[in-house]
């Protein structure tokens, strides 16, 4: 499998590394051991590129190396600048972070965790959605009902969501705001702009709020890519990077990626899991997804595509 896939390109998608452990299990927030191993892997059998540069090369059909990574992260969680940018630095791994422009400089995590936070600190015993009673006596339970209750507020459209969570919160006691200190926490432009500099990440737009955008209107999914990128173009001065949140196939349509391409953005990151070829569609790039649960065999494994 190795050989046959020596020359796609493995662009693998993580959210946040950390070294605290949470109150319960969150698919987005990998160890830093795990994650440390993975980099040094990395380092030692891929040529890992800046995304721009594999970009560049597949736009103009230029080769790439063989056995080709890029490493990318969603959201802008804070512990990627404290937690794995060290890591990173070490085994010179360039990256591209996904920012939520609305989201910087507030530390708070989009709604998905958010709502992680209200489940892991509220006194409540159960909470309602959707005619469905979920427990929340243990963390498994805590676990159980986050998952559940998140897959669903992904398949409604945004004033919906956003009308469910209003009163999820109300159950709950109340939505406490994530402190800067926090694992959940996300990064200001200060910490954006030293990393920036460095030279070994790079930044692009994940919209201004995280809405799914097929989600929106045409005219809000134009708002959330516009806006997101004049404010990383005045903060960074340039934004053409572009990750769908949640990023599945219903995620996104061939009018977002219309609109992409149309608003200055080279690509387009989805979630869904694979290899790109050199012909592959800039505008739904595939990726390896990396969570809390995978075991350092599976990543090698999905790394070739398997």
């Amino acid at each position: 499998m190795a050989r046959r896939t020596r020359a796609s390109v493995a662009v693998v998608m993580y959210h946040g590394v950390t070294r605290e452990p949470l109150p319960f299990f969150n698919w987005c927030q990998l160890d830093a051991g795990s994650f440390e191993q993975q980099m040094r892997f990395l380092a030692d059998e891929y040529a890992v590129l800046p995304l721009t540069e594999v970009v560049d090369r597949l736009t103009a059909h230029r080769p790439l190396p063989e056995h080709t990574a890029v490493v990318t992260f969603d959201d802008g969680f804070r512990n990627v600048a404290t937690t794995a940018y060290p890591i990173m630095e070490r085994h010179q791994i360039h990256s591209t972070v996904f920012v939520v422009t609305g989201l910087v400089g507030t530390h708070q995590p989009p709604w998905t965790d958010r709502l992680f936070q209200t489940i892991a600190n509220t006194p409540v015993s159960s909470v309602t959605f959707e005619g469905t009673d979920w427990p929340l006596t243990t963390p498994e339970r805590r676990s159980s009902a986050h998952r559940a209750i998140c897959k669903r507020l992904k398949q409604i459209d945004n004033d919906r969501k956003e009308e469910h969570l209003r009163e999820l919160f109300r159950q709950l006691g109340g939505c406490p705001e994530v402190s800067p200190d926090s694992p959940l926490a996300t990064m200001g432009w200060d910490e954006i702009g030293h990393l920036s500099r460095g030279g070994l990440i790079s930044f692009g737009s994940h919209t201004h709020t995280h809405p799914i955008l097929s989600r929106c209107s045409p005219e809000a999914q134009r708002e959330e890519l516009t806006r997101s990128r004049d404010i990383l173009r005045d903060r960074l001065g340039s934004a053409d990077l572009f990750a769908y949140p949640n990023g599945t196939r219903g995620d996104f349509t061939d009018d977002t990626k219309r609109l992409l391409a149309e608003t200055g953005y080279r690509c387009g990151l989805a979630t869904v899991p694979g290899l790109n070829g050199a012909n592959a569609d800039l505008f739904e790039l595939r990726r390896v997804n990396v969570g809390a649960d995978e075991g350092f065999s599976q990543f090698q494994l999905n790394m070739i595509g398997w």
